[in-house]
């Protein structure tokens, strides 16, 4: 664990960070006391994103960080701890929902792909914040394809739902009710503040507000369509990349699959793409900026709601004792190596942004390089509730580490797994260690010719630009990796 300094990031984020900093703390010490003593089990307010990547996030750095406009989340995390090394085991939606709410690998809970729905029978951490006592609420987005489980009260949009007009599903209620006008990231807001002030304020709440945002269409509200209007964004350095095996990587979704989406469709964002040329490197320009530009204006809304959502424990003296999250189900591809989407191993669509608040435990301004994985999610919510963390949850409390006692014995290598197979997007596995990464692609069906691996150097290559599997000098490491990968497999009960 360590505390954030400005001078570790560029010189025009430092400058972000220390204005937010400065006035984040100026601000939070006026409502928090900073009470080291825990006479109470907290409330927990989990909020999470669809899709959004940490590359949308200024407080993560990288060259959107003095467009992306997330100051409530960037004033989240300096009232708090920003994890820097989350990563999900399956980078898919309704897979990373499992293991988020179970605690188990994808392979353990039944939910590999995006056609699987959740068991309701199935154990989850509301349920077990429920039996301890806790209040437990779902608003937003449940994705799950099962009714949602160990929630007192849930307010859902089914499968995807809609960006406008949100048809919300409430519990006992056998018909929708349609949100005439509104934007779901503001009703999904609305709906979990009606529920706060609807509990009991002698028990301690789980809240969870799942957003819609930012999932493919990028819609936003009328609001913010000025954002970004006459701005050029700045390019992901592997923006201009081939993809497929003729350039050493797997074909994935170029840029120019959402060129031909958002040309015919007039539902991405502010409208149809108009393309001023025909020109391939325009046309990818072109499409890039629009993309990015929706992506960001569909992330400013949640970061508003965000905003919403700090302002009522405020003003209903609920900081103190509450913990606070956001963090979103995976990453995604933002132009990096001319992908969109998510999936893939790669770091883009691995790792998930978190930040943390929880007052005279959390000391502010920190960051924490450890290795969390989303199966951790559960066992921590447990941990921070005081309530018996189940021996099947294969996730492990990183509470300790949120308060600067990381264990001896803590991770420093994770298993991924991806089930989903298809020409574009094979299913895949592989290892990552604190600098290194090992990935292997099944192909098509399994057809020999069509499997692959690749080797990453993290230190040297952390964009992962080079494929450096074939390299003899590498051939060692290799090897070593292989094993431990094998030796993940055989702990975690996964035997592709």
């Amino acid at each position: 664990m360590k505390h954030l300094n400005p001078t570790q990031f560029s010189p025009s984020l430092a400058g972000v960070l220390r204005r937010w900093l400065l006035a984040a703390a100026i601000g939070f010490c006026s409502v928090s006391k900073f009470s080291a003593q825990e006479s109470e089990r907290p409330n927990i307010l989990f909020i999470m994103g669809d899709d959004h990547t940490s590359q949308a996030w200024s407080c993560y750095g990288g060259i959107l960080a003095e467009h992306a406009q997330t100051l409530n989340i960037d004033r989240l995390a300096s009232q708090g701890a920003l994890l820097s090394n989350v990563f999900c085991v399956n980078s898919i939606c309704v897979p990373s929902r499992a293991s988020i709410l179970t605690g188990q690998y994808s392979h353990i809970n039944g939910v590999k792909n995006l056609g699987d729905a959740l068991d309701s029978a199935a154990d989850n951490v509301a349920k077990r914040l429920r039996q301890s006592g806790y209040q437990t609420a779902l608003v937003g987005k449940w994705h799950l394809k099962s009714e949602p489980s160990g929630f007192d009260y849930w307010n859902i949009i089914k499968r995807q739902g809609r960006y406008r007009e949100p048809v919300m599903f409430r519990m006992n209620l056998a018909r929708g009710t349609v949100k005439r006008g509104a934007f779901s990231t503001d009703v999904f807001t609305d709906e979990a503040l009606a529920w706060l002030d609807r509990r009991d304020p002698d028990r301690p709440f789980c809240l969870m507000l799942h957003f819609k945002a930012t999932h493919a269409p990028w819609q936003f509200p009328p609001r913010l369509a000025s954002l970004y209007r006459n701005v050029d964004l700045p390019e992901p350095s592997g923006l201009h990349e081939g993809t497929g095996p003729r350039h050493g990587r797997v074909p994935g979704w170029p840029l120019e699959i959402l060129t031909g989406r958002m040309t015919a469709a007039a539902d991405h964002g502010d409208g149809r793409l108009v393309l001023s040329s025909d020109d391939p490197k325009i046309i990818r320009q072109e499409t890039y900026q629009k993309f990015v530009k929706d992506f960001l204006r569909c992330g400013a809304a949640i970061d508003e709601n965000v905003g919403r959502v700090m302002d009522y424990l405020i003003q209903h003296d609920l900081v103190d004792n509450t913990v606070l999250i956001y963090t979103s189900d995976q990453g995604y591809f933002l132009g990096e190596h001319n992908y969109f989407d998510k999936r893939f191993m790669l770091e883009e669509s691995l790792r998930i942004p978190f930040v943390v608040r929880f007052p005279g435990r959390i000391a502010p301004g920190t960051v924490i390089d450890d290795m969390i994985l989303n199966v951790d999610f559960a066992p921590t919510l447990l941990d921070f509730a005081g309530a018996a963390i189940p021996p099947a949850m294969q996730g492990r409390s990183f509470r300790a580490n949120l308060q600067g006692a990381t264990p001896q014995d803590w991770r420093t290598e994770m298993y991924y797994r991806y089930f989903q197979n298809s020409q574009e997007r094979p299913a895949h596995y592989g290892i990552r260690t604190l600098d290194r990464k090992l990935i292997y692609y099944d192909g098509l069906n399994g057809v020999a010719e069509d499997r692959r691996w690749e080797f990453y150097d993290l230190a040297t290559d952390p964009k992962e630009r080079i494929n450096r599997y074939d390299a003899e000098a590498n051939s060692e490491q290799i090897q070593n990796l292989k094993l431990r990968l094998a030796a993940l497999q055989a702990h975690l009960g996964d035997f592709p």
